[in-house]
């Protein structure tokens, strides 16, 4: 009798009177996915009922006495395990809450790599980015895949796990929810819970502890509370080992603040800074921004099914964690398959070399796997004898490249170059360039005028200039920057070519480059805090450039020096992705409440917009137009300010230019712009629209118009470069390229045929870059390709032009000069 009152004492301090739930944790020896007589209890475990954590006894066994709200028991899935089902529904009423777990390795590593795909927002149908996806999670074996939120409705919260989940992709998948995820019911997030479980929930792998919250706000009320999530996180966080690190996940941002808190009111807050936090990673806005917020990273991915909203290049993202926790991290393009193109020495052209080196380039790339290495075998075409192989040197996600020495009794041989990339999953793409090697190839160039802007000007009116560039073009020189280019367009002044990069990844490799004119020679590189995603402008020896994290830079064209900079506050979430412009003296830079104007040589701020906020980021670049400044936010408007102080003189959002990423020219005394489906023609003092023509193309792109005495051109989201006659705005020419290697404007998708770039004429050709990766040149008068150069990187930033040469940036990091033979 004595003995059984000490059972009944012991059982009585395992389970508390108050509790409600009881369970046990086990580990599947047999692998048999049931519970067998073998199954091994697991101690250690966390298990949670939505309020209250505690762990596993020795013998696997825990207890919970739930709150008012537990609708599930879940455990934190420890590191070196995997379960089918983390989490057990209350609503089942079980008497016991038991869970199986198997071992696994790839959970248990303390390296290991991770997947995030975020905002897919499939109500139609998932599509090809699926496949895309699930290839290159077989070939590159990460330890898990998680959706950051917006599934989304009713129709892809339904459809969206039957498609994406362990089974399907190999690997533990995992889900947040998103604000477009809470949808009607007694509660908004009832659907969500009913096909994924619980909204909140953590799971160990190697040394990190990986913490998923839910988004405060959506579509419909929650059913839970800051205050909720609070607690249980408190709870959550204290069982956290000593020495592991911390990463969180949340459809949205916590806080753009660096102090890094999460906070439910002003009396429950959490110092995240205190569990060794490395990354907070959320998706929702759409674009791609990586973020250092005093030591740690705020990760934002776009979308990898679309373009963003902020034309952010379509994506998903690889996260790699190394042995002393600290994260690396690289975007993944969608819907690309395996490609090469050789962009030095160009096929049928002369080299551009340099003394007895040969400089190589490719771009290629493959969605499914990454590239493992790629092989060049150089030949003698005339005595078919072999000169050298080898492997080229990755510079970028897109590019590899290499110098080859060459023999003296190369010069002036014709030469053939072919090279192989190799990709993880066991494919292979070959190129060949035939072409004439010439030592020291020095073509004779033409003065022209300087190239400040984006289309010359803050006008944005230089499309058309006296550059004498005639077809067919020859590769002068090559360089790479080391880093990606987007829609930043190279200014060409005093000899010098600068050039700005964007780097959406951890360790956010990004500059401001200096090349020489004549040799391609990289004379500087200032390293700037983040991506300068758009237009950066030069006036009286002065580079300036803005990056996405609102710091605003000046630098002395001749040495790189910084010699003022400002930090443009936006007093909302610091995010700019918009061109800055340049006029007699005084930089215009910022959007929305932080739209602004500088003095040029100090940095003075002369005024600060105070009648309009942004809303989500636009790819506009600043337009002056005579005594206006005109901008615009994406689903927000056009707007017009005064260019000496500031104040707002009229905004449009009507008929179309809410959605508009475009930036208008001002010529003959009028703005020029696309938008959403429409060409405008505006009265820049008043506002005023003028002229509407609505047209069968998607025009939310980067595009400016190009303005000619008989015609107006500009690229399209879906149908390449658009002609209308200047007269009557009829259609006039179409010139169809290639489906967008990457989709950058808004919701575009495979198999769109995107030009996010300006055009640009020199006697009577238009260059223009696309999305394909081609560099084209169209007669202006009729539309006829009259010459195309395949690039194999897509092209989102604008051509300059000096005399009779070219300037030409592709995403994968490479700057081109080319000149008429």
């Amino acid at each position: 009798m004595k003995r059984l009152s000490v059972i009944l004492v012991s059982f009585l301090l395992y389970l508390p009177l108050s509790a409600q739930f009881k369970g046990t944790v086990y580990v599947d020896t047999d692998q048999s996915g049931l519970f067998n007589k073998g199954d091994k209890p697991l101690a250690g475990v966390m298990v949670t009922d939505g309020l209250n954590v505690v762990k596993t006894d020795k013998k696997g066994r825990f207890s919970l006495p739930g709150f008012d709200k537990t609708r599930f028991i879940s455990i934190t899935t420890p590191a070196g395990f995997e379960t089918e089902q983390f989490y057990l529904s209350t609503k089942e009423n079980r008497k016991s809450y038991d869970f199986i777990l198997t071992e696994s390795e790839r959970t248990k590593a303390r390296e290991h790599s991770f997947i995030q795909i975020t905002d897919t927002e499939v109500t139609g149908g998932m599509g090809r980015w699926v496949t895309d996806l699930q290839q290159y999670v077989k070939n590159e074996k990460p330890a898990f895949l998680i959706h950051t939120g917006d599934i989304c409705y009713e129709p892809g919260l339904t459809m969206h796990n039957q498609i994406v989940n362990a089974q399907t992709m190999d690997c533990p998948v995992y889900y947040c929810i998103g604000n477009h995820d809470l949808v009607k019911g007694s509660y908004g997030e009832e659907l969500y819970e009913s096909l994924y479980g619980p909204t909140w929930y953590s799971f160990d792998m190697g040394n990190v502890h990986y913490v998923v919250t839910p988004i405060d706000h959506g579509d419909h009320p929650t059913n839970y509370t800051q205050k909720d999530v609070y607690n249980w996180l408190k709870n959550d966080l204290a069982m956290m080992k000593k020495e592991q690190a911390l990463i969180l996940f949340n459809h949205d941002l916590f806080t753009a603040s660096d102090t890094f808190v999460f906070k439910a009111d002003k009396e429950h807050t959490l110092d995240l800074r205190a569990f060794n936090t490395k990354a907070q990673i959320y998706g929702h806005m759409h674009y791609n921004y990586v973020r250092n917020q005093n030591g740690i990273y705020t990760i934002c991915t776009g979308t990898l099914d679309k373009g963003g909203i902020d034309h952010s290049p379509s994506s998903f993202r690889e996260i790699k964690v190394d042995g002393n926790d600290n994260i690396t991290t690289q975007l993944r393009y969608t819907f690309i398959e395996p490609q090469i193109a050789i962009v030095s020495p160009m096929n049928n052209q002369i080299s551009a070399a340099t003394g007895d080196r040969l400089p190589v380039s490719v771009n290629t790339y493959h969605a499914q796997a990454k590239t493992s290495h790629v092989s060049y075998i150089l030949s003698d075409i005339e005595n078919n004898q072999e000169i050298a192989k080898g492997n080229l040197i990755s510079l970028t996600d897109w590019n590899w490249s290499r110098d080859i020495q060459m023999p003296a009794n190369e010069n002036g041989r014709k030469l053939q170059l072919t090279v192989t990339s190799f990709f993880n999953d066991g494919k292979k793409a070959t190129a060949t360039s035939r072409f004439t090697y010439q030592k020291d190839f020095k073509p004779a160039t033409i003065p022209g005028e300087d190239w400040n802007t984006l289309l010359q000007n803050a006008a944005h009116s230089g499309g058309i200039n006296n550059s004498q560039i005639k077809l067919p073009l020859q590769l002068q020189w090559t360089a790479n920057t080391g880093s990606n280019i987007f829609m930043a367009s190279p200014i060409i002044a005093g000899q010098k070519v600068f050039i700005a990069t964007t780097d959406d990844n951890i360790p956010l490799n990004t500059f401001v480059c200096a090349f020489d004119f004549n040799s391609g020679k990289l004379l500087w590189k200032f390293r700037t805090a983040n991506s300068v995603k758009n237009t950066i402008a030069y006036e009286n020896g002065i580079v300036i450039a803005q990056d996405a994290a609102c710091n605003l830079y000046a630098l002395d064209a001749e040495s790189g020096k910084l010699l003022w900079k400002q930090y443009i506050k936006l007093n909302s979430y610091p995010y700019l992705t918009e061109g800055i412009t340049i006029d007699k003296g005084v930089v215009y830079a910022g959007i929305g409440a932080g739209l602004s104007a500088y003095d040029l040589k100090t940095g003075q701020t002369i005024w600060i917009n105070k009648d309009w906020r942004q809303r989500e980021g636009a790819t506009t670049t600043l337009t002056v137009a005579g005594n206006v400044l005109v901008s615009g936010t994406q689903w927000g408007g056009l707007y017009g300010n005064d260019i000496h102080t500031g104040k707002q003189l009229w905004k449009l959002s009507d008929n179309g230019l809410r959605n508009r990423g475009a930036s208008p020219v001002y010529k003959d005394g009028k703005l020029w712009i696309i938008s959403s489906k429409s060409f405008f023609v505006i009265e820049p003092q008043t506002g005023k629209v003028l002229q509407q023509k609505e047209l069968s193309a998607n025009l939310d792109v980067t595009s400016t118009p190009l303005i000619t005495e008989q015609e107006i051109i500009f690229g399209t989201a879906d149908r390449g470069v658009f002609a209308l006659d200047k007269a009557t705005l009829f259609n006039k020419w179409r010139a169809e390229t290639l489906p967008s290697l990457v989709y950058t404007a808004p919701y575009s998708t495979t198999p769109q045929a995107g030009v996010e770039t300006s055009p640009v004429a020199s006697q009577g050709v238009i260059y223009i870059g696309a999305s394909d990766g081609y560099l084209y040149a169209i007669d202006r008068t009729t539309g006829i390709i009259k010459d195309k150069y395949n690039l194999g990187a897509p092209i989102f930033s604008t051509v300059a032009v000096s005399g009779n040469r070219m300037i030409v940036c592709d995403f994968a990091g490479n700057v081109y000069c080319f000149i008429s033979k």
